[in-house]
C-alpha cells in the first residue's frame, strides 16, 4: 500500500483512490488478484483506518467499504491420487537413464528424491524444502523427524518438526549416500537437496513438468499441476487415512481452518474411511508428539 498511497492523506483515500489503486495494483502483480489477496489487503488497510479513528484523523463514517467482489475466486487446490503416485514413481528409472547427459540423468535422480519426500511429508516444495540441511534431519529407528526453519509460515510461526516414516527415511539415507561429499566433517552442514556434485538445481519444476507431460498427468480436474501439487497430494491422502485435520495441520504447518476450506470436498468420503477404521492413529501420535516438544 505504502509505494501507492505514499503521502496521501488518508482522508483523501475514497472509492475513485481505490479504483485507481485497484488497476495499478492489478499492473503491479501482473494478473488479477486472487479474492483472499484481497482481503488480506483490505484488512491491512482497514487497520490503518482504525488507527486514523483513535487518533481522530477521521471519523467512522469518513472510512470507504473495501471489496473483495473483484479478485478471483479461490480454485479447489489440485492434487494426485494414489495410482498417479505410483505411475510417477514408476516411470522415474526409465525417464532418469534417458537422460542425454550426466548432469540430467543427476537432476532428475535429485528430482525423484524430492518428488518422494514431498509428497510422503507435505513439506512446501520451494523454500521449505530447498533450505533444508543435514542438521535438521535426525533418523530413527522407523521414522525421521524434519525441522522446517525458513518457509511461507517460519516468520511467524518459528520453526516446527515435521515427521516422516521409515520410507522417507530410507529415501534420505540413501539419497545422502550417493552424494560425492558425503564423507566431509562434522561440522560440514549442506543442503540437503544437492547434486552429487554439491551444486544445487533451480532446474527440478521444469523437469517435473516435463515427466507430467510424458505421462499425460500435467493437468487435473483442478488444472495444471506442478511439484505444489505433492503437497496437496500428501494432504488429501491422510484426509482419506483419517488423519484428523489438527495433526495434518500441524505436520504442514497450517491451521485447520485453512484445510477445511480448501479441502472440505473430501470430507464426505473422509468420514467413510474413518469410520472404516483405516489407519492414521499411529502418524497422528508422532505429528503430535514432535508438535508438543
Amino acid at each position: 500500500h505504502i509505494p501507492f498511497f505514499d503521502r496521501t492523506y488518508v482522508t483523501s483515500i475514497d472509492r475513485e483512490k481505490l479504483t485507481d489503486f485497484d488497476a495499478w495494483r492489478t499492473k503491479e502483480m501482473g494478473r488479477t488478484p486472487a479474492q483472499s489477496t484481497l482481503k488480506t489487503h483490505n484488512a491491512a488497510l482497514n487497520k490503518v483506518f482504525d488507527e486514523a479513528v483513535i487518533r481522530k484523523w477521521m471519523t467512522p463514517s469518513q472510512i470507504p467499504v473495501l471489496s473483495s467482489a473483484g479478485g478471483v475466486a479461490a480454485t479447489r487446490r489440485d492434487y494426485f491420487t494414489s495410482e498417479e503416485i505410483d505411475k510417477i514413481r514408476a516411470a522415474f528409472p526409465r525417464w532418469i537413464a534417458e537422460g542425454s547427459r550426466k548432469r540430467s540423468r543427476d537432476t532428475r535422480e535429485l528430482l525423484r528424491f524430492y518428488f518422494n519426500i514431498a509428497v510422503s511429508t507435505g513439506l512446501r516444495p520451494g523454500t521449505e524444502m530447498d533450505h533444508l540441511k543435514w542438521s535438521d534431519i535426525k533418523t530413527y529407528d522407523d521414522h525421521v523427524t524434519i525441522t522446517v526453519r525458513k518457509g511461507k509460515t517460519t516468520l511467524h510461526t518459528g520453526t516446527r518438526v515435521a515427521v516422516g516414516n521409515s520410507a522417507v527415511m530410507e529415501m534420505i539415507l540413501d539419497m545422502h549416500e550417493r552424494s560425492d561429499d558425503c564423507d566431509v566433517p562434522d561440522d560440514y552442514d549442506p543442503i540437503v537437496f544437492r547434486l552429487p556434485d554439491g551444486s544445487t538445481s533451480d532446474q527440478l519444476g521444469r523437469n517435473f513438468t516435463a515427466l507430467l507431460k510424458h505421462l499425460k498427468l500435467e493437468r487435473g480436474p483442478g488444472g495444471k499441476r506442478t511439484l505444489y501439487s505433492l503437497r496437496h497430494t500428501y494432504i488429501t491422502l491422510k484426509m482419506l487415512d483419517g488423519v484428523p485435520k489438527s495433526a495434518i495441520a500441524k505436520q504442514c504447518g497450517t491451521s485447520a481452518e485453512m484445510i477445511e476450506t480448501h479441502y472440505s470436498h473430501i470430507t464426505p468420503v473422509m468420514y467413510a474411511k474413518e469410520l472404516a477404521g483405516l489407519p492414521g492413529k499411529e502418524l497422528t501420535k508422532l505429528i503430535n508428539k514432535y508438535f508438543d516438544a
